[in-house]
């Protein structure tokens, strides 16, 4: 149970100036939602990037990098993005 805040004046009020858990919630999944979305988005889009280096192969280390580098990426953008759009 809370007690009521006491201001510098002597008066006493309630906790309504802070910010409830539901309201917090919100802020965080107002500011989490376009990055799950870009994150769920380029998860779809990822896998046309990579597929281009294994058709032509992985002969140096570059292009060998560079696929690992995409598909170390395309894992966080799943884990990132598999709450987007859930009701």
């Amino acid at each position: 149970m809370s007690m009521p805040s006491i201001h510098n004046d002597g008066s006493a009020c309630a906790d309504t100036e802070q910010p409830s858990d539901h309201s917090r919630q919100l802020a965080v999944s107002t500011v989490a939602r376009p990055f799950e979305a870009a994150a769920f988005w380029s998860a779809i889009a990822l896998p046309f990037l990579y597929l281009p280096l294994l058709v032509s192969g992985l002969g140096s280390s570059a292009q060998f990098t560079a696929f690992l580098a995409l598909l170390a990426l395309h894992v966080v953008a799943i884990v990132g993005g598999h709450r987007y759009n859930r009701t």
